[in-house]
């Protein structure tokens, strides 16, 4: 398939230094970056340069993007208006969208477009220091640029939790699982993996060292396997640290399903257990002073705590019977 052509980014070139050190090749980069070849081969020759010393060529993102960003200012409407730019600047830094300030210039002048959002989106984007001066200022506070409707779904459709089987939403049967991340005090990356079985309501929490999507599947497939064969289907929501979801589907040989948006309620067992929980950790709680085998005690209690929905069995009583039954 051929690729369509596109400017690189900052973040680009950031990761373009990285492979490049590691020798990746052209191919390899361009296929990574979602690009043509020729403009992993155009930007090398542009934007490198050559060493005094080794004559080498070298490529360092930092000088690659200040020359890209020089020749993008030459002719540019900000920088040749004067006026305007301290215009869109004053107006940006007082809490102004780029598209409030499209909008009001255009109704003062006769409905003209002074200048676009997505030209002044490009200006603050295109240059690190006007970025950093008033990223924060805009409503969504991103420090790279996702444009409106860019951003691609993180799961497939067929795994949204509307295709999960009717079996699973009544709790007829036993083995299909929620799982979550419990976050604690801000500044600590430590935090909890919890996964609640459907129908016996046992609950399952995993310290878990950050919040990074390998770091989270890794401990989670190293901490339960040994009832992997107990385990059917998990739910997630579409937090990023459940990216690496296809390493948990294939290593537990189970289906994996994902809440809609914003919709933490379609797992609603594993987020109650999460609240049951809170009530022993509270969320300002510093979470890696904590050890495993505390962890383990407590949830253990709470496993042993006798529930209404259960007709007054602990979760755990009924986690074993359903266990000896599927076994």
């Amino acid at each position: 398939m051929i690729k369509a052509y596109r400017h690189l980014t900052e973040k680009d070139r950031i990761f373009l230094r990285i492979m490049l050190e590691k020798n990746y090749p052209k191919n390899k980069i361009a296929n990574i970056l979602g690009v043509n070849r020729s403009t992993i081969y155009r930007e090398i020759k542009r934007n490198g340069f050559v060493h005094w010393h080794s004559k080498k060529q070298i490529y360092w993102n930092d000088v690659a993007h200040k020359k890209y960003l020089e020749r993008r200012k030459k002719g540019t409407k900000l920088s040749k208006d004067n006026e305007l730019r301290d215009y869109v600047h004053l107006k940006l830094k007082s809490g102004w969208s780029p598209w409030q300030i499209e909008g009001r210039l255009k109704r003062e002048n006769n409905n003209e477009c002074v200048i676009s959002h997505e030209t002044i989106y490009r200006y603050i984007y295109n240059d690190a220091a006007i970025r950093n001066q008033v990223y924060k200022k805009l409503r969504r506070k991103h420090f790279w640029r996702i444009k409106h409707n860019s951003r691609k779904p993180r799961v497939p459709k067929e795994l949204l939790i509307n295709n999960r089987p009717e079996i699973i939403n009544t709790r007829e049967e036993f083995g299909h699982w929620e799982g979550d991340l419990m976050m604690f005090k801000q500044g600590i990356k430590g935090n909890l993996i919890t996964l609640r079985e459907r129908k016996s309501r046992y609950i399952i929490a995993i310290k878990n060292l950050n919040k990074t999507a390998t770091g989270t599947a890794l401990t989670l497939i190293s901490s339960v396997k040994k009832i992997k064969k107990h385990i059917k289907s998990i739910t997630f929501d579409q937090g990023s640290e459940f990216n690496k979801y296809q390493w948990i589907k294939e290593c537990f040989a189970t289906d994996i399903y994902f809440c809609k948006p914003a919709s933490p309620y379609q797992k609603g067992a594993v987020e109650n257990g999460n609240g049951v929980i809170r009530a022993e950790l509270p969320r300002d709680y510093n979470i890696e002073l904590l050890k495993h085998k505390h962890i383990a005690e407590l949830i253990d209690e709470i496993n042993n705590r006798p529930l209404r929905c259960l007709g007054y069995l602990s979760p755990n009583e009924q986690f074993q019977t359903y266990l000896y039954d599927d076994g």
